[in-house]
C-alpha cells in the first residue's frame, strides 16, 4: 500500500469515526479507489440534482467546483460502500424530500443567485418548520465541504499542504504560508 492510499484510508476512517454517532459503522473494510463515473448508489436523475446542489454550495471560482473534483462521485461511493443500511435509508428518504422541494421550486431552471437564495431560505427555516428537506440539505452541505477540502486537487493545489513525511516547521507566521488555510 502506498502513502497516498494510506492517507485516503485514514481520512475515510477519521470521517467515519467522527460521523459514527449519526451514521453508525460499517463492518466492511473496502479498498479506497479513485471515484469513477459509474454510479453505485444514486439514480441518474437523483445524481443530477445532487451535482447541481453541490455546485451551488461550492461553485467554480478561482478554484474548481465541487463536481469538478468529483465530490459527487465520492458521496455516491461512500453511500454505496461505507455507510450502514440505516443511514442510507434515512439519507434516501430525506434526499427524496429535498429533491421534491427543489423540483417544486424549479431549482434547475433558476439563475445561480436565485438558487443560492432558495437554499439560503431553506437553511434559515425556523426550528419549528425544519423538515427532512432541511436536514438533507444540511447533511449534503456538510459532506460536500468536507470531501471538497480533503480532495487531492484542493488540498495540494489550493490549500497549504504538508506532505507526510516532510519537513516540519512548528513556528511559522501566517504570511509565510501565503495566508492560506491548511489542508485536512
Amino acid at each position: 500500500m502506498n502513502r497516498r492510499q494510506i492517507l485516503k484510508y485514514a481520512v475515510t476512517l477519521t470521517g467515519t469515526a467522527l460521523l459514527a454517532p449519526i451514521i453508525g459503522c460499517s463492518e466492511k473494510v473496502l479498498p479506497i479507489t479513485e471515484p469513477s463515473d459509474a454510479l453505485l448508489f444514486f439514480k441518474p436523475e437523483e445524481f443530477k440534482v445532487l451535482t447541481q446542489l453541490m455546485d451551488v454550495i461550492l461553485p467554480k471560482t478561482d478554484t474548481p467546483s465541487a463536481s469538478e473534483v468529483k465530490v459527487n462521485y465520492v458521496l455516491d461511493q461512500l453511500l454505496a460502500n461505507v455507510f450502514d443500511l440505516e443511514y442510507r435509508q434515512s439519507f434516501t428518504d430525506k434526499f427524496s424530500q429535498l429533491s421534491q422541494y427543489l423540483t417544486q421550486n424549479n431549482f434547475d431552471t433558476l439563475s445561480g443567485s436565485a438558487q443560492e437564495k432558495l437554499l439560503t431560505s431553506l437553511e434559515s427555516l425556523p426550528e419549528a418548520q425544519r423538515n427532512n428537506a432541511y436536514w438533507s440539505y444540511l447533511d449534503i452541505k456538510q459532506q460536500t465541504v468536507t470531501y471538497y477540502l480533503s480532495s487531492e486537487e484542493i488540498a495540494e493545489n489550493h490549500l497549504n499542504y504538508l506532505p507526510v513525511p516532510g519537513e516540519y516547521k512548528p513556528c511559522v507566521s501566517v504570511e509565510e504560508l501565503g495566508n492560506k488555510a491548511w489542508a485536512i
